[in-house]
């Protein structure tokens, strides 16, 4: 795997060190004049000329499939993007998450999809050690902690400037998440559902959740993990749609029903040129 290192969680300031840390049809934008951020289409649109993905994984035990699937299909991914003639090549980022969080190459992007693709095979291997991503403790809960993992991506990450980029996370998990304070298997969750929601809405991320929506989850495969992400987390916009991004059933995936590249490729299609606004 890449180089880990962590955020601090409580104030999102850079990491200074690199040891590990826990806390589809191609789009054009038609005649186009160069404003020097954006592009703006014949339809008034204005486009983005860059775009960055940090992908915010859930390792635990039972998403070794998910990441295969993207080992499988981000080349598919990386080709798409290509083909959408913006002027840079796109950054990519990874997130890791159990209970604890660690950013990945400390939050640089990296150098291209090929090496993002290595690290989606090594952390696939790593789900079978129901461990933690720091290597420390192990993972004897069900609830993992997705809001960590966005507010490590969302601060963490070397992201472009906002009014030239398409700023967008890829979120993957099949279980509910701890709010602030939730004790799991050891780990304090450092972030409320709000400050996530908040600190993704101000840096003008899109969450586009790879989640469970068919009452599959919890320890006995039978329980509604679908708050925050299909149905509202304590009357609360859930996390997609507060950030003007979207959700999939992680199931559908898993069962050959929806194409994970085409899905990304079509999230970022859409929203290329789509003005952000959170919920």
């Amino acid at each position: 795997m890449s180089t880990s290192t962590g955020l601090d969680p409580t104030t999102g300031t850079e990491p200074t060190t690199s040891e590990p840390t826990t806390t589809t049809s191609p789009f054009t934008t038609g005649e186009s004049t160069d404003t020097g951020w954006w592009e703006t289409t014949t339809e008034g649109d204005t486009c983005k000329v860059n775009i960055d993905i940090v992908f915010v994984m859930d390792v635990s035990t039972s998403m070794s499939a998910i990441l295969q699937k993207l080992a499988d299909e981000i080349l598919v991914v990386d080709q798409a993007i290509a083909a959408l003639d913006v002027e840079t090549q796109p950054s990519y980022g990874l997130v890791v998450f159990v209970d604890d969080a660690t950013i990945i190459n400390g939050g640089m992007p990296y150098a291209d999809a090929a090496a993002l693709q290595a690290d989606f095979i090594e952390w696939s291997t790593f789900t079978q050690s129901n461990s933690q991503t720091d290597g420390n403790g192990s993972n004897g809960d069900w609830p993992e902690n997705t809001l960590d993992g966005l507010y490590l991506a969302a601060y963490g990450f070397q992201w472009r400037p906002t009014e030239s980029t398409l700023r967008m996370i890829i979120h993957t998990t099949d279980d509910t998440f701890g709010d602030k304070g939730a004790n799991q298997s050891g780990e304090i969750v450092q972030h409320s559902y709000d400050e996530t929601v908040l600190g993704l809405q101000e840096r003008e991320i899109r969450v586009f959740s790879f989640v469970d929506n068919d009452m599959t989850g919890g320890p006995g495969n039978n329980e509604d993990v679908s708050m925050g992400f299909f149905t509202p987390y304590q009357g609360k916009t859930p996390i997609p749609q507060a950030t003007d991004g979207g959700a999939f059933n992680i199931n559908d995936v898993y069962e050959g029903q929806l194409s994970l590249s085409a899905a990304i490729n079509q999230s970022v299609e859409d929203s290329l040129c789509m003005q952000y606004i959170p919920m």
